[in-house]
């Protein structure tokens, strides 16, 4: 993709100064206006003039691109094979080195690399490469002139890029030629690729100094005479003379040239086919003539290429401005050939200036989606906290009731669990009075009895929840159930051990305890027998020792004047009418 849609092409030269405006037409290029200006031969101020006239079209302080002399460029041609690994960068950057070596300072380069159908197992490259401080000068007196460099390209490359595109379909490869006022620019590529560029020392005002020397005319007579009436053939013998050694002398370096693009490019298959040949040096006449004789190639003008025709917009510039609409074409990156010294520092400022209203643009929607972001994200923010404020509340309610829940609950579990023995006391009151009628009509007169209750209130379960209880307080007839005489201590917790429960049969059982003085337990077996004859006793025996609880200690005093008795402990299952 180019980097600007539009751009001025703008040829500094010694005796004219032209700009071609271009631009970007959907995929198409369109010429849309070219100025040329011709600056006077004895005037001193040339920079003065043509800042003013860059004033009058337009182009002050404007974007252009503009052309590296040829003389302050240096080319590299190479191949490289398929099979090597290297790419033409790497390998034109290896070169470099020689010539940083050489010439003694870093050169900045730019590589441009293509595939020839003519030799289709190669990739050709060309380095363009110029001193630093060349292009510093150059860039310098674009800043002086008013306008700002867009891009630097060397004018042989611009040569190239504009004329090649009208060649047409060739098979060999063709010479370019621009004859200026001080240089020739030598071009030679194929509709691929540019293969060699050079710069040749000699132009137009070499046969300008020949008509003034030879009909002793000033500059500007010579130079208005030169494009008149003089030429290499018919006129005056002696002009033509002195312009045919000149243009001898001009044909002998162009020809040095083309021996170094032969010594590099060897073989039929790149023999140059045609010279195209442009410039204000070109249009002497009998010149093109005498170089084709010379140098056995065919020679036409820029204006007779076959694409001239076709093209709607080349003869506006075609024969006239070639080089300006090159530097147009190369910076809109539209050129077969792609290759520019601009710094990379003046190339980002460029891109910058170009795209500035976009990121701008981008720079201001970009902190509209930021700022609607983060009014989105607080908005988010204070919803999610007033929505965890309000279920930190509600969890604390909750959290509430279930402790209020649970509280109900233990205190209904307390009531059940006191209440649970005072209820089965109460319903079994008349069975309780029966049960100790029964024992009391069948007891041997001797023995007595300590206590009767219920087997859950002689043996209280605890939860194991619970903290242990401390036991009900007894009345003052149950405290004989404690006598034994010489008993160890009884532990204060009156709960029997987890391992032997109450077991629910289904039927009430009291508990008996009593004192008798028979120590074989005699009368106690009689009482037992006789209440098994009952049929309201379903059944009755002596409580196993594991689950009789021990009897506390009496004090010393009380425990000396009892005589031994044995103790017993009686459980009775009863039936329920």
């Amino acid at each position: 993709m180019p980097r600007a849609r539009k751009i001025v092409g703008l040829d500094l030269g010694t005796r004219n100064v032209r700009a071609v405006w271009m631009q970007l037409q959907g995929a198409a290029l369109r010429v849309t206006r070219v100025e040329t200006f011709a600056l006077p031969l004895d005037d001193q101020d040339a920079p003065q003039l043509i800042r003013a006239w860059l004033e009058k079209v337009g182009l002050a302080n404007a974007f252009c691109s503009v052309a590296l002399p040829g003389g302050s460029s240096i080319f590299q041609p190479g191949r490289l094979p398929h099979s090597d690994p290297r790419t033409p960068q790497q390998a034109a950057a290896m070169d470099l080195v020689q010539f940083n070596e050489m010439a003694g300072d870093t050169m900045r380069y730019a590589v441009h690399a293509f595939d020839a159908p003519s030799e289709p197992g190669h990739t050709f490259y060309l380095m363009a490469m110029a001193r630093p401080m060349a292009i510093e000068r150059v860039l310098q007196s674009a800043l002086l002139l008013g306008v700002r460099p867009a891009d630097l390209v060397p004018s042989s490359v611009a040569l190239y890029n504009a004329l090649e595109p009208l060649a047409g379909p060739h098979i060999q490869p063709w010479i370019y030629l621009d004859v200026g006022h001080q240089q020739t620019d030598v071009a030679i590529g194929l509709p691929a690729g540019l293969l060699f560029a050079r710069a040749v020392p000699i132009g137009g005002k070499a046969f300008s100094d020949a008509v003034a020397q030879t009909a002793k005319l000033s500059p500007a007579q010579a130079e208005a005479r030169k494009h008149s009436d003089a030429g290499l053939e018919g006129g005056d013998p002696a002009l033509g003379a002195a312009l045919t050694a000149v243009a001898d002398r001009w044909i002998s370096q162009l020809n040095s040239c083309l021996g170094v693009y032969r010594s590099q490019f060897g073989g039929p298959a790149f023999a140059p086919g045609q010279i195209v040949v442009t410039g204000g040096g070109a249009r002497l006449r009998g010149l093109a003539a005498h170089l084709s004789a010379q140098l056995r190639l065919p020679i036409i003008r820029a204006a007779d290429l076959p694409g001239a025709a076709t093209a709607p917009d080349a003869q506006l510039w075609l024969g006239s401005a070639d080089l300006a609409a090159g530097l147009a074409t190369t910076a809109l990156e539209f050129a077969p050939a792609q290759v520019s010294l601009l710094p990379a520092k003046l190339r980002d400022e460029i891109v910058f200036k170009e795209k500035k209203i976009y990121w701008f643009a981008a720079a201001v929607f970009g902190a509209l989606a930021l700022g609607l972001f983060s009014a989105y994200f607080l908005s988010g923010i204070r919803d999610e906290r007033h929505y965890l404020q309000t279920e930190s509340a509600r969890l604390k309610n909750c959290d509430a009731l279930v402790k209020q829940r649970d509280e109900i609950v233990k205190r209904g579990d307390l009531i059940r669990s006191r209440a649970g023995p005072v209820l089965q006391i109460l319903s079994g009151g008349p069975l309780a009075r029966e049960t100790l009628t029964l024992v009391a009509n069948s007891i041997n007169p001797e023995d007595w009895i300590t206590l009767f209750c219920d087997e859950a209130s002689y043996l209280p379960q605890t939860p194991e929840a619970e903290p242990p209880k401390p036991p009900p307080k007894r009345s003052p007839f149950a405290l004989f159930r404690d006598l034994r005489t010489g008993a160890p201590p009884a532990a204060n917790n009156l709960s029997p051990s987890a391992a032997n429960p109450v077991i629910d049969t289904g039927h009430p059982v009291f508990i008996i305890e009593g004192y008798t003085p028979d120590p074989s337990l005699g009368t106690v077996k009689e009482l037992l027998a006789r209440l098994r004859t009952s049929p309201r006793i379903a059944k009755t025996d002596l409580l196993a020792d594991d689950r009789v609880l021990p009897p506390k200690d009496l004090p010393e005093k009380d425990a000396s004047r009892l005589p031994p008795y044995r103790r017993f402990v009686i459980q009775i299952e009863v039936k329920v009418p």
